[in-house]
């Protein structure tokens, strides 16, 4: 947590303090748009699930997901949203790009809650996309930047293309990311499982799945009431403590990022912001989950655990996995999206690799000595996890020097 993080009032982290900036008249390639700023999301909803209903997007470009983000991981570290909105000359809505920024020191435009999301993108009317050119975005990008003191833009995973729809953001400098999404196709859930699994593979999940239950019950599910989702999500929070500290990496789950997922968790209906928690349980004792939200007939994990213990040698994540995706398949959805990074179940079950890019763009020139080092980073992380026998070699050193195991190691 940061120094600001300590100070800040509740009151002060509630009041957005960049207001309103425009109409701004900016020309383009196919005519003159009208654009606007404002840190005020309330005055956007309707506008905002306007467009979330209309243009390719994930959960992580909708309202309430941006709300909760707001609420919960903006203010209390003295961010706050910064959301750009273009109409063309008859009203209709262009675009929305859902920034954030600091306004202490360098100021920097960031995609909203991009740490929390796998997917970033600007939410785009699918009519206009094709529109905007690189010159296009660049202008655009200056005009926010002019408004809002911003001196660089630091954009990270975004998709080339998002549901047939080609990302306009992908024509100004990129650098590829160091990871890709995976995800399935649904359909007929008998032909895709022989097909994605191995026989042997098919035989080892079935084999697990009786041991598991030979020792108890065996539950698949879905949090349903407000104390199930609450205790099943305190599980999740403290079954990815005891992981992160086996792998050596930091917890992510703070207190406002645990208090965001729970905000989103427990949104109601179809809300496509709504994170849906899923488990398996033995008897009272969950195993595993695996957690996802449903936008645009595609199912995206967002977070997932494991319970520690012997079960994990009858692979509980996995039978979870597979039973979430035959019941996605039965409901009619598109896709179940597993999410951004390699690993062994990904390639198994995933037909769609989802290359992503990062944007590191200066608006000023001492906003190099930002922009340079973290492209230069990036693609040395690139390199390492692109190379297997590097990266295997930074794990075992992770876990070995900074993980729980160490303390024991000779």
């Amino acid at each position: 947590m940061t120094s600001t993080a300590l100070f800040r009032t509740q009151a002060e982290i509630a009041r957005p303090r960049f207001e309103r900036s425009g109409p701004i008249s900016v020309d383009m390639s196919f005519g003159t748009i009208s654009l606007r700023l404002t840190g005020a999301l309330p005055s956007l909803e309707a506008l905002w699930e306007e467009l979330q209903a209309a243009a390719p997007c994930s959960s992580a470009q909708t309202y309430d997901w941006a709300k909760a983000s707001a609420r919960h991981l903006l203010g209390p570290e003295g961010r706050e949203p910064v959301i750009a909105v273009a109409c063309a000359d008859d009203g209709r809505p262009l675009f929305l790009w859902p920034f954030e920024m600091a306004p202490a020191g360098m100021k920097v435009l960031r995609w909203l809650g991009q740490d929390q999301a796998n997917y970033n993108m600007g939410l785009f009317a699918p009519e206009a996309a094709p529109k905007f050119t690189a010159n296009d975005l660049s202008r655009l990008l200056a005009e926010v930047a002019r408004e809002t003191g911003a001196v660089a833009a630091i954009l990270r995973a975004q998709p080339f293309s998002w549901d047939g729809m080609a990302n306009p953001f992908a024509e100004l400098p990129r650098r590829p990311t160091p990871s890709s999404g995976y995800a399935v196709t649904l359909g007929d859930f008998a032909a895709l499982y022989e097909k994605r699994l191995s026989k042997r593979s098919r035989h080892a999940l079935e084999r697990n799945a009786r041991k598991l239950a030979e020792a108890g019950p065996l539950e698949f599910g879905w949090a349903e009431t407000r104390d199930q989702k609450l205790t099943l999500l305190d599980t999740l929070f403290a079954q990815k403590s005891r992981q992160f500290a086996a792998m050596g990496v930091k917890d992510i789950f703070d207190a406002h990022a645990r208090a965001f997922y729970r905000e989103v968790a427990l949104l109601e209906g179809d809300n496509p912001s709504r994170v849906r928690l899923g488990y398996l349980k033995l008897g009272d004792t969950v195993l595993a989950t695996f957690s996802g939200t449903i936008c645009h007939k595609r199912l995206s994990a967002v977070l997932s655990s494991l319970a520690e213990g012997e079960t994990q040698k009858q692979s509980p994540g996995a039978l979870l996995l597979r039973h979430q995706i035959e019941e996605a398949s039965r409901q009619g959805l598109a896709f179940y999206d597993i999410g951004v990074g390699a690993a062994r179940h990904k390639d198994q079950w995933a037909d769609q690799v989802q290359p992503l890019f990062d944007n590191f763009i200066a608006f000023k020139p001492h906003a190099l000595l930002l922009t340079l080092p973290l492209a230069a980073s990036a693609h040395l992380k690139r390199a390492i996890k692109s190379n297997r026998h590097l990266w295997l070699l930074v794990q075992r050193l992770r876990r070995r020097l900074l993980g729980r195991g160490a303390e024991s190691s000779d």
